[in-house]
């Protein structure tokens, strides 16, 4: 590692990545085919190989002492030869940015706390890969509560973005942190839908990101004491990356259960039809909802669909969803006790054209489980054939989950490669029957926290991540190749 010296030239090598990451976001890199090449500006996952460079977004964490989410940077590298990864803090205001370059050996991952680059309140972080392509993600850490999160950072800023499983009981703390890293202010409308109905606060509406900053709104100021908390953040003017995180002391509402941890998601950029949750569970407590929001202005229908890991089959839930709200499903509580499962949820009605949704999933692990924490993760929307997880580095139970959303069998295979080099690690290859999923436990395979996980199948495949321990417990969805052969 080495620092970059900051001043002008830092600058313009700072002008010289916005542009080159709006060019990205326009161009054809990412697949060898024009047809490939829409759907994957649609949903951008890991760059090609031959692409020249690609640009990461991380928007929510803290790098100061007193930060309420310390983050880390974690770059994963699949590429066959030594990678750059260039990190740069953008303080916003006109305190200059600073950044960090690090060198990252083929097939393995580098970690790097945000507050060894630059001590800022509000840091929006932007990662340049050149040389290869890898995956990119961030942990956030909350000492108060003893528990980490993690999520993919984004490859694209957008003008619109949605979550469904957000709260603001008493106990939660609810945060959205909006970045703009372009060289023009954005202006931003944020709406919620709730158990109260829509909700649009004035302090919310024509709401101005700086330039180059990332600014901080504390929802549940504005929208409080709310069971289930939908959101929707649209600029009018530019784009910007949006993401999520929740706190909870351990305070039991009402009615709502005692939850103690931190949570962090992604938005959404675009209501669906079809969503799966790569990850669920009941084992030692755990407990779990899916947040299913419709922000259109028709009712829509949701079929959500619990689908265990064996051949035992559950009645699918069918829910009702009013135009311009969010309902919570219990889905925990369908499943046996001590099982592991995933879901699916598809916008249904009679006609076959119900308006689309945003589904997400909250999870939580009570005090009297042995890895107390909350996990919150908005589903996936495509699958693909091969996946990378960046794996958070604490020390715990991690377990990656394959669904096969098809209609006819696969076989799929999860790949460690170890911090020596050389080939990888391999669970043996596990047949999936169409619409199942198979479960691999990382510590059996010898796997261990800063380790590149990689899952390939023959047919296209979703991939979640689960960890729980003594750090506390996180959900993530893993990093599509969708240029390893594009899915139908």
């Amino acid at each position: 590692m080495r620092n970059v010296r900051r001043g002008p030239i830092l600058l313009l090598v700072i002008v010289a990545v916005v542009v080159a990451v709006v060019f990205q976001q326009q161009d054809h890199t990412t697949t060898p085919s024009a047809a490939a090449s829409a759907t994957a500006l649609e949903d951008p996952g890991l760059p090609s190989v031959d692409a020249l460079s690609a640009s990461w977004f991380c928007t929510e964490g803290t790098s100061t002492p007193d930060g309420r989410a310390d983050e880390t940077i974690i770059v994963s590298s699949v590429a066959d030869r030594e990678i750059v990864a260039t990190v740069t803090v953008m303080p916003g205001g006109t305190a200059a940015p600073a950044s960090r370059t690090l060198h990252v050996d083929a097939h393995r991952e580098a970690r790097l706390r945000v507050a060894d680059v630059l001590a800022t309140a509000e840091p929006g972080v932007v990662v340049e890969v050149t040389g290869g392509p890898a995956a990119v993600a961030h942990e956030i850490a909350n000492t108060a509560t003893d528990d980490v999160a993690t999520e993919p950072c984004s490859r694209r800023a957008g003008s619109d973005w949605y979550f469904a499983a957000g709260t603001t009981v008493r106990g939660s703390q609810h945060y959205l942190t909006l970045f703009n890293p372009f060289g023009d202010d954005a202006v931003v409308d944020v709406s919620f839908v709730t158990d109260a109905g829509v909700q649009e606060p004035d302090a919310l509406q024509a709401l101005v990101v700086p330039r180059r900053s990332r600014i901080t709104r504390a929802v549940h100021d504005v929208v409080p004491r709310q069971g289930i908390v939908a959101m929707h953040v649209h600029a009018r003017v530019g784009r910007v990356v949006a993401e999520r995180t929740m706190i909870f002391d351990g305070t039991a509402p009402d009615d709502a259960p005692a939850r103690r941890g931190i949570s962090l998601s992604l938005g959404a950029t675009s209501p669906r039809r079809t969503w799966d949750l790569p990850f669920g569970t009941n084992v030692d407590g755990a407990q779990s909802k899916v947040g299913v929001a419709n922000f259109g202005s028709r009712a829509s229908t949701v079929e959500v669909a619990v689908v265990l890991d064996n051949d035992v089959s559950l009645t699918p839930q069918v829910v009702s969803v009013p135009s311009h709200s969010v309902v919570a499903v219990d889905v925990a509580t369908q499943v046996p006790v001590g099982s592991s499962y995933t879901v699916r949820a598809f916008a249904r009605d009679v006609e076959g054209h119900a308006p689309p949704l945003v589904v997400e999933m909250l999870g939580w692990w009570p005090d009297a489980s042995s890895s107390t924490g909350v996990a919150t993760a908005v589903g996936a929307t495509r699958a693909a054939t091969r996946w990378v997880i960046a794996l958070p580095g604490v020390d715990g139970n991690a377990s990656v989950s394959i669904l096969n959303p098809g209609g006819e069998g696969l076989t799929a295979e999860v790949r460690s490669y170890n911090r020596t080099g050389g080939a990888p690690s391999s669970a043996p290859a596990v047949a999936i029957p169409a619409s199942r999923f198979a479960s691999v436990s990382l510590g059996e395979l010898g796997a261990t926290r800063e380790q590149v996980i990689v899952v390939v199948a023959d047919h296209p495949v979703v991939v979640g991540l689960t960890v729980t321990g003594v750090a506390g417990a996180a959900w993530m969805v893993a990093v599509p190749d969708f240029t390893n052969g594009v899915p139908a």
